[in-house]
């Protein structure tokens, strides 16, 4: 994958890590009832968790607010996405299914606190670069086309639907998670999508 990330990111915020998956010949559909089932009681977890409140004061929330600050500093002020998400479950407005994909991706992005990103990949030309993007988007990922995605996940031109057999996936770590524990949750996200969608994938490391 031609796939290269702005020097000015780690410049503001040394130590972040990004990765990108490629999945090819997969087959994407509704969610086996074993994934609803366990997404669904682990946003009953978060419920318990934060009914009443202090979801700002986790230190991933904090850090990830401030990550985006240092990235974009038009950001100031705004919520994060997953205190957006935590938001909402604390309210008992839980992410319902939508396919085996996403309810892959959205599990493994609450379990870790973590911005992964999907895109049907086929009409997604290289080179693709991920730049420093507006204030509600903070980075942006675009090839010769324009801008098909966001860190925020405010734009998404190239949604993963039950028609897609080749997925790009974008992955952020904060600079607190160490190379060697983001490497092996990589390894257990693409096996589980595997052992799901069925398909190979390749990770490229972006720097």
């Amino acid at each position: 994958m031609n796939i290269s990330l702005d020097p000015l990111i780690a410049e503001r915020v040394p130590g972040i890590k990004a990765a990108a998956v490629l999945y090819e010949q997969i087959e994407v559909g509704p969610a086996p009832q074993m994934l609803k089932g366990r997404l669904r009681l682990f946003q009953e977890s978060l419920y318990f968790d934060y009914a009443d409140g202090g979801i700002d004061e986790q230190p991933f929330v904090k850090e990830w607010a401030r990550i985006m600050e240092q990235l974009s500093p038009a950001f100031s002020g705004q919520k994060t996405p997953m205190e957006l998400m935590l938001g909402d479950i604390s309210r008992e407005r839980f992410v319902e299914s939508v396919n085996s994909a996403h309810d892959t991706i959205l599990f493994f992005s609450l379990k870790y606190s973590l911005p992964i990103m999907a895109y049907d990949a086929p009409d997604i030309d290289e080179p693709i670069s991920i730049t420093i993007g507006e204030k509600e988007d903070v980075l942006a990922f675009s090839g010769p086309d324009g801008v098909f995605g966001s860190l925020t996940g405010h734009i998404n031109t190239r949604p993963v639907t039950s028609d897609t057999k080749k997925m790009l996936q974008l992955i952020f770590f904060p600079p607190s998670f160490h190379a060697e524990a983001a490497e092996e949750l990589l390894s257990s996200l693409t096996n589980m999508f595997e052992q799901i969608h069925g398909g190979t994938h390749t990770v490229s490391w972006l720097s």
